[in-house]
């Protein structure tokens, strides 16, 4: 019973140890900022963090997030970064003379943090990481009580014409031709022909009766801490759908010509 007892007590040990009781926010600031500054930057990107661990699930890890002052911009959130490594984070460069609403409305935040809900799965599936990403801003903002549903589906369907519109590649399937989109540096029409595989998948999984944010929920309490890469993403996605839907989309993709259906 002693023996049982403490091999108890070490795997208890063992899995506080791997993942925090509870995850955190971690504020870095990298530039100079005021109180007032703080209190906004900060109150943004809580209510945005809130948002995805309520539709979604808590992030299984601290998040960090990098502050970088960049005065006279044109748009509050200019630019914006992961970081992928020991520390999961979000460098955002940022012009603190916008107002509260502005930073609310700016979809980066949704865009960035979204990202980290998924492993990192290398530059040649940067269509699949920013298609999800893409697809999730809106529903983070959604969530936020920012669109309403009947916006969401607007500017869903008003970015997949226009990148539709722009697409080239109609003899070739979209994962092939996304690295020729890559490298042309065509990122909109990259970002949004990946967008339109989750699109798919979530009017897929609607019919089963689930969803991919319900999918999402339970995939990120089992394995998000897990490194993965793109085929072992899918098959457990498709675990924690109980369906083939991921993979049989990816599979269209890889096979079929022309700007993926959605």
């Amino acid at each position: 019973m002693k023996t049982i007892a403490t091999l108890v007590i070490l795997f208890g040990l063992l899995a506080s140890a791997s993942s925090p009781a509870h995850a955190e926010l971690r504020w870095h600031w990298e530039n100079h900022f005021s109180e007032r500054e703080k209190i906004q930057l900060t109150d943004w990107i809580q209510q945005t963090y809130q948002a995805i661990e309520t539709s979604v699930a808590p992030y299984p890890f601290d998040v960090h997030i990098y502050f970088h002052r960049l005065s006279g911009a044109k748009e509050p959130v200019p630019w914006a970064s992961t970081r992928r490594s020991y520390r999961q984070g979000v460098d955002f460069h940022v012009d603190p003379s916008f107002s509260p609403s502005e930073f609310m409305n700016d979809w980066t935040a949704a865009h960035e943090l979204s990202h980290l809900l998924i492993p990192f799965l290398g530059t040649e599936n940067s269509w699949y990481a920013e298609g999800f990403a893409s697809f999730m801003q809106y529903q983070v903002l959604h969530a936020m009580n920012l669109m309403s549903a009947k916006d969401l589906d607007q500017e869903y369907k008003r970015r997949l014409i226009k990148a539709k519109s722009r697409y080239k590649f109609n003899d070739i399937p979209f994962v092939l031709a996304a690295k020729k989109l890559r490298a042309q540096r065509k990122f909109p029409t990259l970002y949004w022909g990946g967008a339109a595989y989750f699109l798919q998948v979530d009017k897929a999984l609607k019919a089963e009766g689930s969803s991919l944010l319900k999918t999402l929920r339970d995939y990120v309490v089992c394995c998000r801490r897990n490194s993965s890469e793109l085929n072992a993403l899918t098959q457990q996605l498709d675990r924690s759908s109980g369906t083939f839907i991921f993979s049989r989309e990816l599979n269209t993709l890889n096979v079929q010509a022309g700007f993926p259906r959605h």
